[in-house]
């Protein structure tokens, strides 16, 4: 018999519980708790009191889980990982920022260069 694949939805408002976010993210109820008190993921609170996780949060728990059992990193480790992680995310976006004003000024500039050539020919 195939094995059955489960689908869960990549909806940024649903939450799950721990079991759930932990078995999706293939840890142990453990390991996340651990995660959770090291500062390492952040749970929303739902209605009711309990705690729940999104989507973005068990994809962050499966990246800690790679650090830690593939590179064995323990846990203030995986924190500066992550943290670098995120800089140069910004980065990226900074650069491409950057790289979009940098064209905008080469075309003001080339229309410019233009108008120049224009009056120098016209006058």
């Amino acid at each position: 018999m195939p094995a059955e694949i489960i689908h869960y939805p990549n909806n940024e408002n649903t939450t799950y519980i721990s079991f759930q976010a932990a078995y999706i993210a293939c840890v142990s109820l453990d390991f996340l708790l651990a995660c959770e008190q090291e500062g390492l993921i952040t749970p929303n609170w739902k209605t009711g009191g309990r705690t729940g996780y999104t989507m973005k949060e068990i994809q962050r728990l499966q990246i800690i889980r790679r650090l830690h059992e593939d590179l064995d990193l323990n846990f203030p480790a995986i924190d500066v990982v992550l943290h670098l992680r995120e800089q140069i995310r910004e980065l990226a976006t900074q650069r491409s920022s950057f790289k979009g004003k940098i064209l905008e000024q080469q075309a003001e500039l080339n229309r410019l260069k233009n108008l120049i050539q224009q009056y120098k020919s016209a006058g």
